[in-house]
């Protein structure tokens, strides 16, 4: 089912992979991440020196504040990636957390008036919200350590655990600290945060319900599920768009698989990495498609003419929440989930562009036939 699903999206079969790391190096971490007793669980009685105390309260009031919603944490994704670019997941992130927002803002838009109902909009908004900010507050402080970390040796292993990070993190980050290798470090933060999205949200709050139940009927919506990295400049006003569809999303397996997707075409473009890093240099996210498609959407809702949709900003689609902190325990329960370290697939840029908009006339035909029935 997983390699028909990549064949699918990668348009070529058989599917081509690519190892992450030699044979010696996976060994050597699967060692280190089965040996469980080299990674102590927090004790709240533990004593730590004033500066490390003052180092873990910075680092949660940072990123506290970051996490205020989408748009804040999309944006603290590229601070962190411009001052430490060898960390290529930063980016990543950033450019999936804009998709999220614009996801966010989808259910406000003027194609999506009729296709969902009130309660359902707000239902699936809770989810991605939820969802954006559980990955923020378990990843940013990881990012946080390893940039004090090259300032000043830390000892990670002491410090993971106070911000209830898995164990399966902790070898990462000391081997990239080491010898920084960023498709290690980039697949594990990939598999780290969809397995805990996946245990600590998805299986035991009521989100996971939602999910499954709005799953198919997104599918229904053409290019709903669709992350896409406006790379080119087509003409005044649309961006050329790469990216893929992503489909099952309820499936950990396969948002893993779609995150190391979306990684290959970022980073083993050069034509891609440079069109999206110059997009979001001269484009900050307000979660509005006009960001990358301004001839096509608008944010102003008083101004927009019959042929535009209508795409609110962040700020204007929805309020900030308040964010819950998830269940804490450690998903790295299943030594079968290293697997996902050895390889990577190779895929093919494709120019999304035609097709999206193609999905743009029928999501808005869609609207238009259930506002009728």
């Amino acid at each position: 089912m997983l390699s028909q699903y990549l064949q699918k999206l990668m348009g070529k079969h058989p599917v081509k992979t690519k190892p992450i790391i030699d044979a010696e190096r996976y060994d050597t971490l699967n060692s280190r991440l089965l040996q469980k007793e080299l990674f102590q669980p927090f004790d709240e009685s533990k004593a730590f020196f004033p500066e490390e105390t003052a180092l873990i309260k910075s680092i949660r009031t940072e990123t506290a504040a970051l996490n205020r919603n989408n748009i804040t944490r999309t944006q603290a994704y590229l601070a962190f990636y411009n001052r430490n670019p060898e960390v290529h997941w930063a980016f990543l992130a950033h450019m999936v957390s804009r998709n999220g927002g614009y996801h966010m803002t989808d259910l406000k838009s003027s194609t999506m008036t009729h296709l969902l109902d009130r309660a359902e909009r707000q239902k699936f908004f809770l989810f991605l919200e939820r969802a954006n900010s559980a990955i923020f507050a378990d990843a940013f402080p990881q990012l946080l350590l390893y940039e004090h970390a090259k300032q000043k040796e830390l000892p990670l292993r002491r410090y993971l655990p106070v911000f209830r990070i898995s164990r399966f993190m902790a070898p990462i980050w000391e081997s990239f600290i080491e010898d920084p290798h960023s498709p290690l470090l980039t697949t594990a933060l990939i598999i780290n945060e969809q397995r805990m999205l996946q245990e600590r949200i998805l299986k035991r709050t009521s989100h996971g319900e939602i999910l499954r139940r709005l799953d198919f009927r997104l599918q229904e919506y053409l290019g709903f599920m669709k992350v896409i990295f406006p790379y080119a400049n087509k003409q005044k006003g649309l961006h050329n768009l790469t990216g893929l569809t992503v489909e099952r999303f309820a499936d950990p397996k396969q948002r893993i698989e779609t995150g190391k997707l979306l990684y290959g075409l970022l980073f083993q473009h050069p034509a891609v990495f440079r069109g999206v890093g110059q997009f979001t240099k001269e484009i900050p996210h307000t979660g509005s498609r006009e960001d990358y498609w301004g001839s096509i959407y608008t944010s102003d809702v008083s101004t927009s003419k019959d042929d535009e949709v209508y795409s609110p900003t962040l700020h204007d689609a929805w309020e900030d929440q308040l964010f819950f902190p998830p269940h804490s325990f450690d998903w790295f329960t299943n030594e079968n989930f290293i697997e996902d370290l050895r390889s990577t697939p190779i895929i093919k840029k494709t120019d999304l562009t035609n097709e999206v908009l193609e999905n743009v006339k029928q999501l808005k035909t869609l609207n238009g036939m259930k506002s009728i029935f």
